[in-house]
């Protein structure tokens, strides 16, 4: 196998053939086809309910087998049908972290008959009941207001011990909320291709760190895999972090060969 490359192919045959192989991921971070009827180049996104949810339901269990014994699954999604894919990875036997929110302020609506829609839920997932990587450290996010930190703030640990709070000069822990534009607008149109769900690097960069394992030396030292790689902006991501002196190991499979050269353009035109 070779690592930090677009395969550009079908994931429904690649990864049974990576299962094959032994070769294991650490995070899998991944935003497959809603099933909204986006046109990507194919029927992808196309599909009657029942063939959408088995389909599905068979992509949640390859997953589970590609992951490490630590790993975890990150699967982004959309309300219409996030409830039917949670219950999936309940029933593959991983476990439950959390549901995250991908909030942006700058969405858009066709119609005034439902609310503006402004998120998207991903699942976090992990193999393991009691081991799994989330770097809260990392992605730490400002204070909203320097003034309550100017006084001790105290409370009550679990032996009923007063305790004082101190603020983590990192800053606060971040939420289940991952708020991040979208690429809309005259502000993204380096970033933006024609893909029409692209997610921002700015997110998808936060969530590497986040999910990432890192080694003895705090550096990102894993294998990450997007089986509905797109655009490719997973792999520009870990390029660019690489560039920094990690070592993440990466593979992206897309079934379109269009959306895999822009995706090799875009990791082609970084510097450095």
């Amino acid at each position: 196998m070779q690592y930090n490359t677009v395969i550009n192919g079908d994931c429904d045959r690649i990864m049974p053939e990576m299962i094959e192989a032994g070769i294991k991921a650490d995070l899998i971070l991944t935003d497959p086809p809603y099933n909204l009827n986006k046109d990507f180049g194919n029927d992808s996104d196309k599909l009657e309910l029942s063939d959408f949810l088995k389909v599905t339901k068979s992509r949640v269990n390859l997953c589970k087998q590609l992951l490490e014994s630590n790993g975890s699954l990150l699967w982004f999604g959309i309300h219409h049908y996030i409830g039917f894919i949670q219950t999936m990875m309940y029933e593959a036997g991983l476990y439950y972290r959390r549901m995250n929110i991908w909030y942006y302020e700058n969405g858009f609506s066709r119609t005034s008959k439902a609310p503006l829609a402004q998120y998207e839920p991903f699942l976090w997932f992990s193999k393991s009941k009691t081991k799994w990587t989330y770097n809260v450290d990392d992605v730490r996010i400002p204070y909203k207001s320097e003034e309550r930190l100017k006084n001790p703030v105290y409370y009550k640990n679990a032996k009923g011990e007063r305790k004082v709070w101190k603020p983590n000069p990192l800053g606060a822990m971040r939420g289940d909320i991952w708020a991040f534009p979208t690429l809309a607008g005259k502000a993204f149109a380096k970033e933006k291709t024609a893909h029409p769900t692209q997610k921002p690097e700015a997110l998808i960069m936060e969530l590497i760190k986040a999910y990432c394992p890192k080694n003895t030396d705090g550096k990102y030292d894993a294998m990450i895999l997007d089986p509905f790689c797109g655009s490719g902006t997973l792999g520009v991501c870990c390029e660019k972090l690489n560039r920094q002196g990690h070592n993440i190991r990466w593979v992206g499979i897309e079934l379109e060969k269009r959306w895999c050269d822009i995706a090799d353009q875009r990791i082609r035109g970084l510097e450095g």
